[in-house]
């Protein structure tokens, strides 16, 4: 392709950074202009696709519009021949701007592959309205890679007082203190942080919700599940050092609450403090290591052809990964436990551990999780002597591939968005755990969870 071709090729620089937008509609005179239905009456298409957007030059600008009786200036783009369209946010509301900000995006846009983050163009975008800054700063991290500076334009405080509060409602109710007053966090963290970090936002909210006495049912393990799973997936540089220090010292109270959530716990804090780090529950196994287990060739010191074993080790939790001769991986874990597990834990049922086998193509940082999803299997952890413990067996591929034991494990009630076939696949796979053993976990379950349909096939296929 000719460089000629590729910068015809290329989008211009201005679309819209909402997947919503409308026509402004001229208006009589004296009287501000108005706008049309959301994407000309189409919600559900995202404007920022449309065809016109990317064969048609545009520029970014800002109007002031009416909508509702409500004079607004909001963000704009104005096509050649005149013609303009405002952008809307979430409620179909035309997102604010100021002129200046206005300005601000335009310079964004043309330099949008290396989008400048210097402290000044920062505090700038900071001082716009959320709307505008999660809308600007959710295209970028869709189509770019940008500097993790540009994300501290947003409103972190509310993040730093909702880890703190859960924080303080958490130690106290696992220290059997006498409860203290803390001040709830001011405003809702809502959806504004998935530019930076999805699963963050959310289950935090949540689970600040619900230490406070605001949510009834089961619900903790879901939550603390979910927020350190995002913890270990996010990019530590996009948060700022007050909130990724709240956020670890959070994680570090899960870890204390619950040890089936220490692992987790303490590898989301050094992630996100750089500090105290952890060896990750993780292990390549490359494709010579399955063959010679395979072949029957002795363990080393040993007469027996029984297979060959790696152990992982990282109180309170151990895992043993065993290639068989039959090319099967088992893996057996262990997880030193409370004497007395936590009454929240009891409420939510049996907890399932997530192992990820993971296709690796090349030699990575075994500190970063390898590219590729892999596949996942759910270990039903059953309760012990003192601990948690878990088994399965799964075919060993036939390629290097990595064993990730690394996420935190969930409740099985609360995999009801897990996929069918992936359940089923794990009902298999967990061979110790018996057909009414199943039935007895699965059957008072909701009525829509996938664990019916997954045991319903598991029980056509094997009896």
């Amino acid at each position: 392709m000719t460089t000629e071709h590729s910068e015809r090729a290329a989008p211009p620089p201005h679309r819209p950074l909402s997947d919503w937008i409308a026509r402004v509609r001229p208006a009589a005179p004296g009287r501000l202009p108005v706008i049309g239905p959301v994407n000309d009456g189409d919600e559900r298409t995202d404007a920022r696709t449309m065809p016109r957007f990317r064969t048609e030059p545009w520029t970014r600008t800002s109007l002031i519009v009416e909508r509702a009786g409500e004079r607004y200036r909001a963000l704009a783009l104005r096509a050649s021949d005149g013609g303009a369209v405002v952008e809307l946010d979430d409620c179909g509301v035309p997102i604010a701007v100021s002129e200046t900000g206005a300005e601000l995006v335009d310079r964004l846009e043309n330099h949008w592959a290396e989008p400048p983050a210097d402290p000044r163009t920062v505090d700038r975008i900071r001082s716009e309205g959320l709307a505008l800054r999660y809308f600007l700063l959710h295209r970028l991290a869709r189509e770019t890679d940008p500097p993790p500076a540009l994300f501290h334009s947003l409103p972190w405080e509310r993040v730093d007082a909702a880890a703190r509060s859960a924080t303080a409602l958490l130690r106290t109710q696992t220290d059997g203190l006498p409860a203290s007053p803390v001040p709830p966090p001011d405003g809702e963290l809502r959806h504004w942080f998935t530019p930076a970090a999805s699963s963050l936002a959310g289950p935090l909210q949540v689970l600040e919700a619900g230490l406070r006495g605001e949510r009834a049912g089961p619900w903790f393990g879901r939550e603390a599940a979910n927020l350190l799973s995002g913890l270990l997936g996010a990019e530590p540089r996009r948060l700022p050092d007050a909130t990724r220090n709240a956020l670890a010292g959070l994680a570090g109270v899960l870890g204390e609450a619950d040890r089936a959530l220490h692992h987790a716990a303490r590898r989301a804090a050094a992630r996100l403090t750089g500090i105290h780090p952890v060896t990750p529950m993780r292990r390549l196994l490359d494709s010579d290591f399955v063959l010679r287990a395979s072949s029957g060739e002795p363990r080393s010191g040993r007469d027996e052809p029984s297979g060959r074993s790696e152990f992982l080790e990282q109180w309170p939790v151990a895992a043993a990964l065993t290639v068989t001769g039959n090319r099967l991986l088992e893996i057996e874990m262990e997880i030193e436990d409370h004497p007395d597990p936590p009454t929240r834990r009891r409420a939510d049922g049996p907890l399932c551990q997530p192992v990820t086998l993971r296709p690796v193509m090349d030699d990575t940082d075994t500190d970063i999780p390898s590219a590729g999803q892999g596949t996942r299997y759910w270990m039903l952890l059953h309760t012990g002597a003192g601990a948690l413990g878990g088994f399965i067996a799964v075919p060993a591929p036939d390629h290097t591939f990595e064993v990730d034991l690394d996420a935190p494990p969930l409740p099985l009630r609360f995999l009801d968005r897990v996929p069918p076939g992936e359940l089923e696949a794990s009902l298999h796979a967990n061979e110790h755990i018996t057909l009414s053993e199943w039935h007895r976990m699965i059957d008072g379950l909701e009525p829509w969870h996938p664990a019916h349909t997954a045991l319903a096939a598991y029980v056509s296929r094997h009896g």
